[in-house]
């Protein structure tokens, strides 16, 4: 599976937390936008740039992930 396929899984992810949460949708589509774009963008990027990328949507979204709100 190449690196930006793995992108477009996160994106996906974020699709179905979007679809779960009450609270957090917004948020959700915003970090699905995110990987979508760093998943296009990703194939012209140095991969030391694209892990630095990929750790900063993470810690958004796994913030999120861990609060109560999700339903």
């Amino acid at each position: 599976m190449s690196r930006q396929s793995k992108l477009f899984d996160r994106a996906a992810n974020c699709e179905r937390l979007m679809n779960l949460s009450s609270v957090n949708k917004e948020i959700f589509k915003q970090l699905r936008d995110m990987w979508i774009a760093l998943a296009n963008e990703s194939t012209s990027m140095s991969a030391k740039d694209l892990a630095k990328e990929i750790n900063s949507i993470e810690a958004i979204q796994s913030g999120l992930e861990t609060k109560p709100t999700l339903h």
